[in-house]
């Protein structure tokens, strides 16, 4: 059976096996998936190149509300600390069931944002995050909706082609 939060709620993350002080929600998680977009000079459509997925980026927000929860925030701060100056930050291992959810596994700092507190006395800390993974080769070209596949260089060759003849009646526009 699947996670949902309505049956079993879970308000923290954890980071290297940690779990995050006070209440932690998971926001803006999202993995992008990048294109390149060929089009061809006269030409209505494009080819559209799948070059893969980018890192995702999420924000973590905790929420602070008692004394317990601040002092257990001081023992947390390190994870997500600026690394000492002349080190290299360290991925550090994460869960969430959102996070489980997209496949991100581990995650570095983005920002760290100041404490805001509100008029209740109740704090909160934003947290961007952003995935580490190590590059691979995911390259494709999608197929159309019932279109015919065409072959790269027939594409190429057609955008050539459109192009010299653009450039020709450019040319000859321009003698007349």
């Amino acid at each position: 059976m699947s996670w949902n939060p309505i049956d079993n709620p879970i308000d923290y993350m954890t980071l290297d096996d940690r779990r995050s002080p006070g209440l932690c929600t998971i926001s803006k998680l999202s993995i992008p998936r990048t294109f390149m977009v060929q089009k061809g000079f006269g030409f209505t459509g494009a080819i559209v190149i799948y070059t893969g997925l980018d890192v995702a980026k999420f924000t973590a927000t905790l929420r602070l509300d008692t004394r317990q929860d601040w002092d257990d925030w001081h023992a947390w701060k390190p994870l997500v600390d600026t690394p000492p100056r002349g080190t290299r930050p360290r991925a550090k291992k994460a869960w969430h069931p959102f996070l489980e959810m997209l496949g991100v596994s581990a995650v570095l700092v983005e920002k760290l944002h100041q404490p805001v507190i509100s008029d209740d006395m109740s704090s909160t800390i934003a947290i961007d995050f952003i995935q580490y993974r190590r590059p691979r080769l995911d390259l494709s070209k999608p197929d159309g909706a019932g279109d015919k596949k065409l072959d790269p260089n027939s594409a190429q060759i057609a955008v050539n082609s459109a192009t010299i003849e653009g450039l020709k009646s450019a040319l000859a526009g321009g003698e007349e």
